[in-house]
Order: C-alpha cells, then sequence, then structure tokens
C-alpha cells in the first residue's frame, strides 16, 4: 500500500498585513520546510509553505503575536507541490552572489550558490541571511579556519568556500539541516566543507572566523560559548538579531565591541573582532 504522506503534501496559507512580513523570525522560517512563497495583495502578504510538522508551525506563528487574517490548509497532489516548487524558487540575489535551485543554468563569471530548497533554513531568502552575506565580504576569508554555527541549509559555509576560506566546519542540532546541508555542498563540489552533527554547547576548539545567524535566546544562553569559539584577534560575525533587540545582544558580547554593524528592514547584523574595543560604522 502506498502512503498518503507520498501522495499528498499539506499547503499552510495565511495572511497577514505587510508592516508584519520583515517580523517573521527565522525559527518560523525554518518550520516552514522549503521556505515561503509569497505573494502581494496590495497592503496584505499571502504565505503559502509546507511545513513538515504543520501543527507545530501553526503554533509557533501563533505565538509570536503576529495577527493573520486568514489561515488555511490544503492537501495537495505531490506533483502540483514538485512543479509550484519549480515555479516560485527562482534565483536570488545578493549584491554579486546568486543563489540558484538544481534546476536553473548558472552563468560563466558569476559567483553563485546551488542550494536544493528543502527541510533546512537558508535559502537566501530571509534578511538576516543576507545579512550575514553581505557582512561576510568585509573580514578576511582567504585561508581562514571558519565556524558555521547552526548551518542549516549550509548556505554560509558555501559562501565562506567561494571567498577563500581553507577549512570550514558546519554544525546543527538538527540531523535534517545536517543531511541537507552536505546534499548541497555536494552540488557546488565543496569537499573541503566538513559537516557535524552536534549541539553548540558541546563544541570545542578556535577559529579565524565564527559565522552565528542564529535567534535572540540562543544568543542569551551561548554569547561567551561563541566568543571562545574565536582565536583571539579572529571575527564573530552574527545576525537573526531584530533592531529593537539589538542593545540586548550588545550588551552580552561586552566588553567585545561590534567593528561593523549592518540593518536591513527590521533585522540587523553585527561583525565583532574578539579583544577589539574600536568601533566604527
Amino acid at each position: 500500500m502506498v502512503s498518503l504522506k507520498k501522495i499528498y503534501k499539506t499547503r499552510v496559507q495565511f495572511i497577514i498585513g505587510r508592516r508584519f512580513e520583515e517580523l517573521l523570525p527565522e525559527t518560523l522560517y525554518a518550520l516552514a520546510g522549503q521556505g515561503f512563497w509569497i505573494e502581494d495583495r496590495g497592503t496584505y502578504s499571502l504565505f503559502k509553505c509546507y511545513p513538515v510538522d504543520v501543527e507545530k508551525f501553526i503554533q509557533s506563528l501563533y505565538s509570536w503575536g503576529i495577527k493573520v487574517k486568514e489561515l488555511y490548509l490544503i492537501k495537495e497532489k505531490l506533483e502540483d507541490y514538485i512543479e509550484l516548487t519549480r515555479k516560485y524558487f527562482s534565483p536570488i540575489h545578493i549584491e554579486d552572489l546568486t543563489i540558484l535551485p538544481p534546476w536553473s543554468k548558472k552563468k560563466d563569471h558569476e559567483p553563485s550558490i546551488t542550494i536544493e530548497p528543502g527541510m533546512a533554513f537558508g535559502t537566501g531568502r530571509h534578511e538576516s541571511t543576507k545579512l550575514m552575506i553581505k557582512l561576510m565580504k568585509h573580514v578576511p576569508m582567504k585561508n581562514k579556519r571558519v565556524l558555521d554555527v547552526g548551518c542549516g541549509s549550509g548556505i554560509l559555509s558555501l559562501y565562506s568556500s567561494l571567498l577563500g576560506a581553507k577549512a570550514i566546519i558546519g554544525i546543527d542540532c538538527d540531523m535534517d539541516a545536517i543531511l541537507s546541508a552536505r546534499k548541497n555542498a555536494k552540488l557546488n563540489n565543496a569537499e573541503k566543507i566538513k559537516y557535524r552533527y552536534v549541539d553548540l554547547k558541546d563544541m570545542t576548539g578556535r577559529y579565524d572566523i565564527v559565522l552565528a545567524n542564529l535567534d535572540k535566546d540562543t544568543f542569551f544562553h551561548y554569547a561567551n560559548h561563541l566568543k571562545s569559539l574565536v582565536k583571539r584577534k579572529g571575527y564573530l560575525i552574527v545576525s537573526g538579531i531584530l533592531t529593537r533587540d539589538e542593545k540586548k545582544i550588545l550588551y552580552l558580547f561586552a566588553p567585545s565591541l561590534p567593528i561593523r554593524i549592518r540593518r536591513e528592514n527590521s533585522w540587523t547584523g553585527f561583525i565583532f573582532q574578539i579583544d577589539n574595543q574600536s568601533c566604527f560604522g
């Protein structure tokens, strides 16, 4: 007997005010399966997604206090879902970098990363991922050892490789994320990246650059541990921070001060140089 789960996918569809669109947290993107498809409806936005755990996704959506105008659950045949995936996952451009699904053709001499839309966070659509990519260009990556904490799809590890890092480790406590990241590494012929299924609190060693696109709660618990993973005069790049929480996050990483701050809409990212107390734009 063929399982119905293999024949059908459940689509969650909801409408929120456009001003709430940028406030959707990373955790919700992670629960959304292959990310969100978004359609403009004037003052509102229509979101479509295919969560692995529908109940958990809906609970998380409402727990953030975002006013949902309408919400529907729709059963779809698998072939319709696959067609929708190909229709809506078009290339994403972040400055000079292009993020492509596997069915899109690469252009010669254009920096690009291929990402298979899957269960892990990190297709390049979320503001926090865009911030990380933009900030990473401002640290000397060539021939450095890099740690990607909460690697998700592996997009930041792959960009580190493009920028010339010599050794890269990506970690995540979600096995689906690790499997997704390993698949994406193969798609990009990135043999020098190693992915490990490990919790942040159990990670040891020191790295030239640590990448941490995480959430506020994780920073509250592990800010000092993240700093301990960075070599002296090394760099810690963080994002996943709502602008309203900037001061709280800066307090957690004190006495280190950011050497660069970047904001995109409602989100903020920082570069810290550990043991460097200077701060500039």
